[in-house]
Parts: C-alpha cells; structure tokens; sequence
C-alpha cells in the first residue's frame, strides 16, 4: 500500500497576492469613494456659496481630487 499524501499540491502554485497591494488598493478604492461624495456634496452648493469658499463650478472636481494650489 502507499501513503497519500495529505498536503494540496496545487495551493503552492497559486501565490496569494502580497498584503501590501490589497491594502493599497483598498485605501485607493476608498480614497475615490470619499473624492465621489465630496463632489456631490459641492454640487449642491449654487455660485454664490461656490464663490465663498473660493470655488467656481469649473474648477471644484480639480480642487477637489488636486487640492488648492
């Protein structure tokens, strides 16, 4: 009789992706996530109040994602 072997063969082929990139991906998805609610939250405000914070309608999706130079 031979012995069977107990261990998979087949998981040390297949390398789980590092730590690293997952958390980097998921601080990306989230950070795009936090960008997308903000550019709803201004695209509430009309002019005026875009012009209070120093915002036109034109550049707040660039001041958002960029930030004020």
């Amino acid at each position: 009789m031979s012995a069977l072997s107990t261990t998979c063969d087949w998981t040390s082929e297949q390398q789980a992706p590092k730590p690293s990139r997952i958390k980097s991906l998921f601080a990306s998805l989230m950070h795009e996530i936090e960008i997308r609610r903000a550019l709803r939250e201004v695209s509430t405000l009309d002019e005026a109040m875009l012009h209070d914070i120093g915002l036109t309608p034109g550049n707040a999706e660039d001041t958002i994602r960029c930030g004020r130079h």
